[in-house]
């Protein structure tokens, strides 16, 4: 809705849209691409205000530059930029005209940006700062402000003084101005009634007052003899919402019904009056769009819910809507329940190749409301993968994977990773071995280059990443190699744009804490014990788990999950203290998951005292162990804090099988990292040790019970500085580097992960997830450094040993408790890299070089990895239960069974093929490798 402020020195007309009208006036007006001598009026006093007041004195810029359209109709915001964010450009900079009203003097617009004369330009747009850019004057709503161009020749402008399309009793009378270029013959006439006309004028003003309840289309015309020019606004005066004898409300967000219908509900208490307003009439207001309410009793107190149900015809089926509320004829909101969001600020950066086909954001309609997707397919997928047993929960081996950093561009930090690439990556992570994949979050998040914690939308995916249909297809195909796939959920904060946070004022929002009760609050705090809070974590999870059929999830920062009277105060001591609201409210969500499905991973970034995560074990749920700065130490050289016995739980005085350990998570450092900053002499700068013990404490993690994860690239030793020179975590984008394959100690680091979790995951028997039962011990402890350290696991008839020699230089002979003699009965499975380790049963020592891990078992330990390629071999085989992984190659792959047979071929650069027990040769080029299948 456009609004106009007319002033008595300079006799300007509004040229923004909607509410931005009031922000920025212009002279002349309208504006259009050829206008000479244009000024834009900056009023400091409209909009959000962020500038108002500011004394002469200041030195206020407009950052600002033009919106264009190209041959297709493709829109643009912010082209031609004249200078960056806080360059204080000098013909940016604003004249003061008096309290509170700026001036730019633009002059020719195209001279002013540098816009070439091919180019179309639609609209202006600001946001006007301070020199240091610390206050902002932008639009109501911290919208940008885009002011329209029109095109040469005979054009009009009309505005209107109402500041929106809905009016009330107390805003029904409205001021109209049509003006145009030339002389002409203007009329203003509502519903078809003229209330106005003058003839070869070029301005037109008309004061009415609207009679009461009713959808209102007001016109203005303007014929200066040889054309005639139409433009119409819309104004709604829609009454009251009205209670509903339901006793409860339908499902929140939008649903098909049987009959064809749509019904919309959103939850809003406090509220009045909401509104669905969508594109199926143009984004018009209208009485037939009236929601009205439900006061749902829950717990003995009412919570009001907001329904409507719209027909068929208005919305047909197997059509694409969008939509957004309007609460109390003044809050625009998105719909919190969405499963597909248009971002106003941040779609127009995201690639057709990323997202084909996605909606563009109405921006001549809208601004700085997020739109809710309404379509019958929005998520329609025909799955492949009909059924899918995950793996036990003790035995994970889980990739903490980042969609934005683990594809993209080579050698570059862009942050362009796609889920699609990431489809192409299923094969290396299936030749890795890992049995679980953890997405960092892909709810719908603030900006495009995110780690995801800054969620704003719990039910729509991410479009940076790709679309419904890309997140499903990774999702069946990791099932389809027999890998889980667990999402991180967020439910500790969102940020800014969620719909319940616009809908309120700081203060008075009974879904967000107005200060955390805890001590590590980012963003904006849920307030937990809201009942309508908990309800949205129920229906979040169950829509995962049921509509993308993903395993189950990890919860970020638990700790902040109590209710507000349950911490002593914000204090840390306080946050980490047991509480016991935390695992009531883990066990509920977690009963709320197994109603879907019984067996999904719940897992627990916790961080509490073993009381609490005991407690929670007890319902079957995970919580993280974060072991890195002993895995550090390790890796550094350092024998002080080194003790990596946590990594299994009885030793941390957890539940048995109840963690999941790990050496590197998003939140810590990596090892290679400080290994190259802090190590010892003789680690520090060399490639070749350090390697060689980052797969030692790999060792120490992965052949112990219960479950573990792997921050990304860990297994090829990436030291890419994840931190901030405050300790903060630095989530800029990270550099892409696969190369890293390509240098021998890194692939060499590779290749021991791979074997480890082979020896792992295919000798489940060997790694108990209770206490008792199996012969199992860790030797690791600090006075072990001096005598190398050892993992014992025995069962029945199967013995495997991992011996560690944690000494920077020097060869260890590790005593081991071999049960026979006779070395013929046992074989090295594993070891570092580079290393020559050897093993005698009969004086019962394992002799290992420095920096180094050998895993020496009895022949009946199961080996399922893959015959390790010979040096210069042209892609990555591996050989696993029932199937071969064949992944990098770079000519076509041919395998043949022992008998010389060919039994597939491939031109593809990643592909498996099925393949009984026994030996196979796979060439590629001029190369072959034996791969054994068990």
């Amino acid at each position: 809705m456009l609004k106009i402020y007319l002033l008595a020195a300079v006799a300007l007309l509004a040229g923004a849209l909607g509410m931005n009208a009031q922000v920025v006036t212009t002279e002349p007006s309208p504006l259009q691409e050829d206008s000479q001598n244009v000024v834009v009026y900056f009023h400091a006093d409209q909009g959000n205000m962020g500038l108002k007041d500011q004394p002469a004195s200041t030195a206020l810029y407009a950052h600002t530059g033009v919106s264009t359209i190209d041959g297709n109709g493709k829109v643009s915001d912010w082209q031609y930029v004249p200078a960056t964010w806080n360059t204080n450009l000098p013909k940016c900079k604003l004249e003061y005209v008096s309290a509170n009203l700026w001036k730019l003097n633009i002059g020719d617009i195209r001279t002013f940006y540098g816009v070439p004369a091919d180019i179309r330009i639609s609209k202006l747009c600001f946001v006007f700062r301070n020199a240091n850019g610390t206050k902002e004057g932008k639009g109501t709503g911290n919208t940008d402000i885009l002011v329209p161009v029109s095109d040469k020749g005979f054009q009009i402008a009309f505005t209107s003084s109402a500041t929106d399309q809905v009016i009330t009793a107390t805003t029904c009378d409205v001021t109209f101005t049509l003006s145009s270029t030339k002389e002409a013959n203007l009329s203003i006439a509502v519903n078809g009634t003229t209330v106005k006309n003058a003839s070869s004028v070029k301005t037109l003003t008309a004061e009415y007052t609207f009679p009461g309840v009713g959808d209102y289309t007001v016109t203005a015309t303007a014929d200066d003899g040889s054309q005639t020019k139409t433009e119409t606004i819309s104004l709604c005066w829609a009454g009251d919402s009205r209670p509903l004898p339901s006793a409860s409300a339908p499902a929140m967000g939008a649903t098909r019904n049987a009959d064809g219908s749509v019904t919309f509900c959103i939850a809003a208490p406090q509220k009045q009056n909401v509104m669905v307003i969508g594109s199926w009439n143009g984004y018009k207001a209208s009485g037939t769009q009236v929601m009205n309410y439900i006061d749902e009793v829950i717990d003995g107190i009412p919570f009001r819910f907001f329904t409507v149900t719209l027909p068929e015809k208005q919305i047909p089926r197997n059509t694409q809507v969008m939509y957004y509320y309007l609460v109390d004829n003044s809050i625009k909101v998105g719909d919190p329940y969405a499963r597909l969001v248009l971002d106003p600020y941040n779609d127009k950066y995201i690639s057709a190749e990323v997202y084909p086909d996605l909606p563009e954001y109405p921006i001549d309609k809208l601004s700085g409301t997020p739109l809710a997707v309404f379509a019958d397919n929005v998520n329609d997928y025909e799955w492949q993968t009909k059924s899918f047993t995950a793996p036990d929960k003790t035995d994970l081996i889980i990739y903490e994977l980042l969609v934005r950093d683990f594809t993209g561009t080579e050698g570059k930090a862009l942050g362009d990773g796609t889920i699609r690439r990431a489809i192409e990556k299923i094969p290396y992570l299936k030749s890795l071995g890992v049995n679980a994949i953890e997405l960092l979050p892909i709810n719908e998040f603030n900006g495009n280059i995110s780690w995801g914690y800054n969620p704003n939308f719990y039910f729509a995916i991410d479009k940076a990443y790709g679309t419904p249909q890309d997140y499903k297809e990774f999702i069946d195909k990791c099932h389809s190699e027999g890998i889980a796939v667990i999402l991180d959920m967020v439910f500790n904060q969102s940020d800014g744009m969620h719909p319940w946070y616009m809908m309120y004022t700081p203060g008075s929002n009974p879904f967000y804490n107005v200060n955390a009760p805890h001590a590590y609050s980012v963003l904006n705090d849920w307030n937990q014990g809201y009942p309508l809070v908990e309800r949205q974590w129920k229906d979040v999870v169950q829509y995962w788990l049921e509509e993308y059929k993903v395993d189950g999830f990890r919860f970020d920062l638990v700790k902040g999950l109590g209710n507000n009277d349950s911490y002593a105060n914000s204090g840390e001591s306080a946050t980490n203290a047991f509480n016991q609201s935390r695992v009531d409210r883990m066990k509920r969500i977690h009963e709320y998951m197994k109603e879907v499905n019984p067996e999904a991973y719940f897992i627990n970034e916790n961080l509490a005292d073993a009381k609490e995560e005991n407690m929670m074990a007890e319902d079957g749920e995970l919580n993280w162990a974060n072991i890195n700065n002993a895995g550090c130490q390790f890796a550094m050289g350092y024998s002080s804090e080194s003790n990596l016995n946590r990594m299994w739980a009885i030793q941390d005085k957890r539940t048995a099988g109840s963690t999941v350990s790990y050496l590197e998570s998003h939140d810590e450092q990596r090892l290679a990292y400080k290994q190259q900053q802090y190590g010892v002499t003789g680690v520090k700068g060399n490639k070749t040790a350090s390697c060689q013990r980052l797969g030692a404490a790999a060792a120490q993690m992965i052949l112990v019970p219960g479950s573990h994860m792997i921050w990304q690239f860990s297994e090829m030793g990436n030291s890419q500085n994840t931190k901030n020179a405050n300790g903060s975590n630095n989530t800029d984008p990270k550099i892409v580097n696969w190369a890293l394959l390509d240098n021998p100690e890194n692939k060499g680091l590779f290749e021991s992960y791979q074997q480890l979790i082979s020896l792992r995951l295919g000798n489940n028997d060997l790694f108990p997830s209770s206490a008792s039962g199996i012969d199992f011990s860790i030797q690791c402890n600090i006075s072990n450094w001096t005598n190398g350290r050892l993992i014992t696991a025995r069962n029945d008839n199967k013995e495997l040993y991992c011996a560690i020699n944690p000494n920077t230089s020097g060869t260890l002979d590790i005593s081991v408790p071999f049960r026979t003699a006779d070395n013929s009965a046992y074989e090295i499975y594993s070891q570092s890299h580079g290393c020559e380790a050897s093993f005698n049963a009969t004086t019962g020592k394992i002799t290992v070089p420095a920096n180094c891990y050998v895993v020496v078992a009895s022949k009946t330990v199961s080996e399922v990895k893959g015959i390790t390629p010979d040096s210069g071999y042209e892609a990555y085989v591996t050989g696993l239960a029932g199937k071969i992984i064949v992944t990098g190659a770079t000519s076509p792959v041919r395998v043949y069974d022992i008998n010389a047979r060919l039994i597939a071929e491939s031109e593809e650069t990643d592909f498996s093929v099925s393949a009984p027990s026994g030996i196979y040769i796979v060439k590629t080029g001029t190369k072959a490798v034996k791969v054994f299948v068990k």
